[in-house]
């Protein structure tokens, strides 16, 4: 486990000027009701606002974080709402997401290429890859995060998900966010020709 990166979002969850936002990416609450319900994996789950949205909805959702701190948060706003929400404390890198066992799988603000080949694998015949972050013209704005490493290059995610059906994309400058979003699908079948 990534300890530097699990300290930072500790502390982050535990610090008591953090407010949580307790709604849904306004991205996400927007398309998920339309979608079949089934199981859903939340990356990178945070406080849970994403997670408890898409059990609000229906799914039987299991959302990872590195930090229990902010896992506390999702049970705790997940009991708030009357939802259960499955939970594992876990670096994503290190943890084992299966094969073909989920409906949805949502990843908001945490770019991690090496992530990608195991979201393919856990996703179902059918199943969709929901993502949203920032792209890198972020970089060259007034406020937000400006590190190159973490903001997603232009096209990156259209090459990294060819052999997956692209439903959504969009790579925008939205106010004072620059972001790309995907929604892609794993096929049904392999049709021969």
């Amino acid at each position: 486990m990534d300890e530097r990166a699990r300290e930072k979002w500790q502390a982050r969850y535990s610090s008591v000027d953090y407010e949580p936002n307790a709604e849904a990416e306004p991205f996400l609450r927007a398309r998920a009701r339309q979608w079949k319900k089934g199981e859903a994996l939340c990356l990178a789950a945070g406080a849970g606002r994403n997670a408890v949205f898409l059990a609000e909805c229906g799914y039987s959702v299991t959302a990872v974080d590195i930090s229990e701190r902010g896992l506390d948060r999702c049970r705790q706003l997940a009991n708030e709402r009357g939802v259960e929400v499955g939970t594992v404390e876990a670096d994503l890198l290190d943890w084992d997401m299966g094969a073909e066992r989920y409906d949805l799988i949502v990843d908001f603000y945490y770019y991690e290429p090496l992530l990608f080949a195991p979201v393919k694998r856990a996703l179902k015949p059918g199943g969709l890859f929901v993502f949203q972050t920032f792209s890198t013209s972020q970089a060259d704005l007034a406020t937000g995060p400006s590190n190159r490493k973490f903001l997603v290059p232009p096209n990156r995610l259209l090459a990294d998900f060819a052999d997956l059906r692209v439903r959504y994309y969009e790579d925008a400058l939205l106010g004072s966010e620059a972001l790309v979003r995907l929604v892609a699908e794993k096929a049904i079948t392999n049709d021969p020709i």
